[in-house]
């Protein structure tokens, strides 16, 4: 069995905090052991199901928050930036299963720890007027190869999201938001199990339906106009108004790389002048 790990920080054992998200931050090298002790968790859970190969996407910020050193020798970690496939850079049709550990609810979900869409830049994403997150958007891109989203980790928010879209999707709730930077966060010595234990579970019953793209292009709101121009010059884009672009294509993996060329468009257009 061949498992695919898409990895973010936000939803990790204990974060609650900008400054533990930050690689700048006061508390960012202690983040990152949290989430190597999360990731370790989930990959003792993996070779426990009879996993033979684990390949890890480090998909928060730049990607370079995980070290290789003293992984397993079955896994490979998929680091640094610019990916091809951004928090998913690796899937391919030869994986039996994805899971999302550390995640994080859509922007503009109230109460949920850190939660935002990609980047700050964006305000919102929506599909068939429905707002859409990163385990909505990364699911679909592991549907797209046939592979299902089998478990997920994060605060409970990220979690209800994720069960809405994925029913019977093996979870784990390491903290409850209280607020945007507020979480009753559970120890590392009662998430670590249950992050193990969830993984071999989901790995070992029967797995989900793979999430399928519907079809429908994806609006893209923006949260200032500067950056909608910028995102709005890529190909396979329709501009709807000052903040939103509207991205739609043959196949669902022609979307998501369109969607992530725009989030790279916008990330690099720097902040609008006022001269």
């Amino acid at each position: 069995m061949k498992v695919f790990i898409s990895i973010d920080l936000e939803g990790i054992t204990g974060i609650c905090s900008e400054g533990q998200t930050d690689p700048a931050g006061p508390e960012y090298v202690s983040a990152c052991a949290a989430m190597r002790a999360d990731l370790d968790a989930a990959l003792e859970g993996c070779f426990s199901a009879g996993a033979t190969s684990v390949v890890v996407c480090d998909g928060h910020a730049a990607g370079r928050n995980l070290r290789v050193t003293g992984l397993p020798d079955r896994v490979a970690l998929v680091s640094s930036s610019p990916w091809s496939l951004d928090m998913m850079t690796g899937i391919g049709e030869s994986f039996d299963a994805a899971l999302f550990l550390g995640y994080h609810a859509r922007a503009g979900v109230a109460a949920a720890v850190l939660e935002h869409t990609c980047a700050y830049k964006v305000f919102s994403v929506a599909m068939e007027g429905v707002e859409v997150g990163e385990f909505a958007l990364n699911a679909m891109l592991a549907g797209h190869f046939g592979v299902p989203s089998a478990f997920v980790s994060g605060d409970d928010k990220a979690v209800a999201e994720a069960r809405g879209l994925v029913p019977g999707i093996g979870a784990a709730v390491v903290k409850a938001s209280l607020a945007r930077t507020c979480a009753s966060a559970l120890p590392p010595a009662v998430t670590a199990p249950l992050i193990r234990e969830g993984v071999q579970a989901a790995l070992t019953e029967k797995l989900p339906d793979a999430l399928r793209w519907p079809g429908s292009p994806l609006q893209v709101v923006f949260v200032r106009t500067h950056y909608c121009d910028a995102a709005a010059t890529q190909a396979g884009t329709q501009r709807l108004d000052g903040r939103t672009i509207e991205i739609a294509g043959d196949s669902y993996l022609q979307v998501f790389k369109t969607f992530a060329a725009c989030l790279q468009l916008a990330e690099t257009a720097g902040p609008p002048s006022s001269e």
